[in-house]
């Protein structure tokens, strides 16, 4: 998603209350993403082991 695009669209309607969402789930994806590395790895690791 673009956040940066859809920030600036709120801001030129002023939709505070849609801000704090994008803020929300901004940081909700990266939580996701960082959650994914890590399991990825997981199994790269365990992958490895069982050779």
């Amino acid at each position: 998603m673009d956040w940066d695009a859809a920030r600036a669209h709120c801001k030129e309607k002023n939709w505070k209350w849609t801000l704090d969402l994008i803020e929300k789930y901004q940081k909700e994806m990266q939580e996701l993403k960082n959650e994914n590395v890590k399991l990825k790895r997981q199994l790269v690791l365990r992958s490895q082991l069982n050779k």
